[in-house]
């Protein structure tokens, strides 16, 4: 079997959950330690919400927000696709591309959110499509 599933991508780095309530300073916090990547924001049940990008507390910053009172939950981004783990990355790319959503997660079957899958993700995932004929000509000739 050649099939890219969700599942066969690193999906637990380059992000970290926040909750609808927590303030935008503690994300702004959550950032930080994280260097690079998004916060996932997560409500009842482990259902993703949105994201919070650093363009998302930067826009908070400069429009005057109270930082330590605004939410994640005021000030996220909600563009959000969701895959299934057990979904093929062909059958989904093209969805992606056309979609062209903020961001991508990936859930589990009762949709509670599994993972972030990252422009690296995607980056990866790509190789790994496109190195599937080669893999399949060089298995021919063995």
């Amino acid at each position: 079997m050649d099939d890219v599933l969700v599942s066969d991508l690193v999906l637990t780095d380059e992000h970290e959950t926040v909750g609808l309530d927590e303030s935008i300073a503690d994300a702004a916090e959550k950032l930080l330690d994280l260097g690079r990547g998004v916060l996932v924001v997560v409500g009842d049940k482990n259902k993703v919400k949105g994201i919070v990008t650093p363009n998302q507390v930067l826009a908070a910053v400069a429009a005057g927000a109270d930082t330590g009172a605004e939410t994640c939950g005021d000030h996220m981004d909600a563009d959000v696709m969701e895959v299934g783990l057990d979904d093929n990355v062909d059958d989904i790319i093209e969805t992606m591309n056309d979609r062209k959503p903020h961001a991508v997660v990936a859930v589990d079957a009762n949709g509670e959110f599994s993972g972030y899958f990252s422009p690296n993700d995607y980056r990866e995932a790509l190789a790994r499509i496109e190195a599937k004929p080669a893999i399949k000509k060089l298995a021919q000739h063995d």
